[in-house]
């Protein structure tokens, strides 16, 4: 009788190609600013300690959620013989999309301790312990507790300061908790409603959700007496491991592994066949639920799909067999 494990991890090692996969982190950022090089910035020298640049950053759709590990700063200062650092602490509030000017984020699902950040270079602080994992746009700040300001206004416009580029203040991007130096109260509202000349140069760093590649379900099951279904889990990276879950299979049976390098979605025994039927395996059912483990060989490209279904003969079924839905395996970008 054929190992299921064994069989499968056969199967897996033909995925053998001559590209490497690259599979990297993202950068989150509104701004212009590179962060290698030189580019004009403008010091927004008005803030003072307690107000706190904001910036709503987001990934593209497909690339959620997402795993946030290093927070980046570009701080400055207008005169040279202004102090060369300043103090602060950065934020993070899984938001949603705020609306209009005020984005009213709530509790924050991280607060750093209070840090010194140079003049004249990006900053960073590494989050990565903290485990924030997002699935929507978040909203990244930099609070002002000190500009080791020597004086009172206007004097405080020498200190260091957050930047932003001059290309052009992005509404709905950039926010600002504002201090009223009349009242002294703080509250939300819009940078560019202030007159600043860009977006906040703040930039996070972070791993995508398909850093490991994904499984997609692509449905056309069938359903006899039993309706068996397939799932996978684990890291499609080249070199890393997965493992493939079935369950509710008939008993007791020997099923049948089509695995394809191409969908096919074809007729067969008044179902559908999903994956072009490139190898074939013979599976024991067992008592009716299987873990496959698999590894990705080394070499394999990037964005490359599989596909996986298993059909098993069942009395019940539309003609003697069901079958479980088709399963998409992609490799990470």
């Amino acid at each position: 009788m054929t190992n299921p494990r064994v069989a499968f991890l056969t199967a897996t090692a033909c995925l053998l190609f001559s590209s490497v996969a690259a599979a990297t982190d993202i950068t989150l950022k509104n701004d212009g600013i590179p962060e290698t090089g030189s580019a004009q910035i403008a010091v927004q020298a008005g803030l003072v300690p307690g107000e706190i640049a904001v910036a709503l950053l987001e990934a593209l759709p497909g690339q959620y959620p997402i795993t946030l590990k290093t927070i980046k700063v570009f701080v400055a200062k207008q005169s040279a013989s202004a102090p060369s650092s300043m103090t602060v602490q950065l934020y993070v509030w899984d938001s949603g999309a705020p609306s209009g000017t005020a984005p009213n984020p709530g509790q924050a699902a991280y607060a750093s301790p209070n840090l010194s950040f140079t003049a004249g270079a990006f900053n960073q602080w590494d989050v990565s312990a903290s485990n924030l994992v997002l699935n929507g746009t978040c909203l990244v700040g930099c609070k002002v507790v000190s500009t080791g300001q020597i004086g009172s206004p206007p004097f405080q416009s020498y200190q260091p300061n957050n930047v932003t580029d001059t290309d052009g203040c992005q509404t709905g991007k950039n926010f600002i908790w504002s201090k009223n130096l009349f009242t002294g109260n703080f509250s939300w509202a819009s940078l560019c409603g202030f007159g600043a000349s860009g977006d906040w140069v703040i930039h996070v760093v972070a791993g995508t959700g398909l850093a490991e590649g994904q499984f997609t379900d692509l449905g056309a099951a069938l359903a006899g007496s039993f309706a068996p279904s397939l799932s996978g889990s684990g890291s499609l990276a080249a070199g890393g491991a997965f493992n493939i879950h079935v369950e509710g299979l008939p008993p007791a049976q020997t099923g049948f592994l089509f695995l394809g390098f191409a969908p096919l979605f074809a007729d067969l025994k008044g179902g559908t066949l999903g994956p072009a039927p490139d190898v074939l395996i013979t599976l024991p059912t067992g008592s009716g639920a299987l873990d496959l483990p698999g590894s990705m060989p080394a070499g394999t490209p990037g964005d490359f799909s599989f596909y996986m279904q298993i059909w098993t003969p069942d009395a019940g079924g539309p003609a003697g067999a069901d079958a479980t839905n088709t399963l998409q395996a992609t490799t990470p970008p």
